[in-house]
């Protein structure tokens, strides 16, 4: 996919996401307990009062320094569907790809992050819905993004191992494959919600 493709693709599942949401059980999927320092994000119908606020999709604010920034800060450059993911919309979807709010753009995604993963190939990038398995991007296959799998592997495993106590074959029999790259990771996550 070109860029162009991958922000258009990752746009359109974020509204199509947002809008599924905003069906069930009168929007409550899409309360969150946003600040006044992401005012900016909260719905026309939120009530200011209220901790619990309704949200909208915001376009991104995140540029391209940042997203410099932030590889160089974690040793890593980020697959391009990840980067687009990253800075197409600010939102509060924590499941299935973590918060993105204005005030905190990159809480979620170094919420999650880990150095022991990404040494062996895995980008963290998201919890799964209960909190309990990190999601991860296997990189083995860059630059060819459609085939880098997502992989999830058990955070309280994941936190036992000792830096240097696990070979790549250890580390790779306890991932956990999820789906063939982001993109049907995304649309597995979309088809989901739409079953509700």
């Amino acid at each position: 996919m070109t860029d162009t493709q991958c922000r258009q693709f990752m746009k359109n599942f974020f509204e199509r996401y947002y809008k599924k949401l905003e069906q069930i059980e009168n929007g409550i999927a899409l309360m969150y307990p946003l600040e006044d320092s992401d005012r900016v994000m909260w719905s026309e119908d939120a009530n200011p009062q209220e901790e619990w606020k309704k949200w909208k999709l915001v376009p991104s604010t995140i540029t391209e320094e940042d997203m410099e920034q932030l590889e160089k800060a974690i040793g890593v450059k980020l697959p391009q569907c990840l980067r687009a993911l990253m800075t197409v919309y600010h939102h509060c979807f924590h499941y299935p790809v973590g918060c993105n709010l204005v005030s905190n753009p990159f809480e979620d995604f170094l919420g999650v992050w880990n150095p022991l993963l990404v040494e062996y190939g895995y980008l963290p990038f998201a919890w799964d819905e209960e909190g309990y398995y990190i999601r991860c991007i296997h990189l083995k296959n860059m630059p060819d993004e459609e085939q880098c799998g997502i992989y999830q592997i058990d955070h309280e495993l994941l936190f036992s191992i000792e830096d240097g106590a696990v070979q790549q074959g250890e580390l790779d029999k306890n991932m956990e494959y999820i789906s063939q790259n982001l993109f049907t990771y995304l649309e597995t996550a979309f088809h989901e919600v739409e079953q509700l």
